[in-house]
């Protein structure tokens, strides 16, 4: 049986984005620190203030070009 998946809209791309951003960002820079000595609480804070501004951006300006690319939008 085969089930058709909902169409993707704007929104979803761009908390889809925000989400994958924050994660990805937190991840490099929580490791990055580590690596570098920081302290576990250091380095989980910055990274977590990082990601809230630099991933989140990042991630939804990714998610809304994924979208508009993928559905044939016009600019």
């Amino acid at each position: 049986m085969v089930v058709a998946q909902p169409e993707r809209t704007m929104a979803s791309a761009l908390i889809g984005g925000a989400v994958i951003g924050f994660v990805v960002i937190f991840a490099i820079v929580s490791t990055v620190l580590f690596l570098a000595g920081a302290a576990p609480a250091i380095a989980l804070g910055t990274a977590t203030f990082v990601a809230a501004f630099g991933g989140l951006g990042f991630g939804t300006m990714f998610g809304a070009n994924w979208y508009v690319h993928h559905s044939g939008e016009p600019h």
